[in-house]
């Protein structure tokens, strides 16, 4: 796995994460690790989080919703809505954390772009609109680290398939 992080904030007040790995795996598979919740449960959330419910509706306009545990047991929970599904290149959908009345807060938006290299995946993720700085830099981290554990997990089953 080589990772490449880029993160930069993006005209003024805009906020923007962009993070890309180049994964030794199919972009089928790759693309799947996204919209299946049995990959889900195995990589969504930085290191020291795990995921202990994950819902997916997958079709444009359908809901999905996440909720993964922190060390001290303490749940955040996530949900947003599929705006393009174009299997296995591209997916969009927007993200919101929810308040612990569990009602949706701010909304951002996430784009996921895969492109084939050779026989792995160039994964590109693009997360806009964040609502502060302290949030830019805590999401810039947490999902550096999701994604270093979706790409071990997607290289992890390509080697047991071999």
């Amino acid at each position: 796995m080589k990772a490449r992080n880029e993160i930069r904030v993006a005209g003024g007040r805009s906020r923007e994460i962009v993070l890309t790995r180049e994964i030794d795996a199919p972009r089928e598979l790759v693309f799947s690790l996204w919209t299946e919740p049995e990959h889900l449960m195995k990589w969504w959330g930085p290191h020291h989080c795990s995921a202990s419910s994950v819902s997916v509706d997958l079709r444009e306009g359908g809901a999905w919703r996440h909720c993964i545990l922190g060390l001290d047991g303490k749940e955040y929970w996530s949900r947003g809505r599929y705006v393009e599904i174009s299997p296995p290149e591209r997916l969009v959908f927007t993200f919101a954390w929810e308040n612990d009345a569990g009602k949706p807060e701010h909304e951002m938006c996430v784009t996921v772009e895969l492109e084939e290299r050779g026989e792995g995946t160039r994964l590109t993720f693009r997360k806009r609109e964040l609502p502060s700085d302290t949030e830019f830099k805590l999401q810039s981290e947490g999902w550096r680290e999701a994604l270093d554990k979706a790409a071990a997990y997607a290289e992890a089953a390509v080697k047991r398939r071999k």
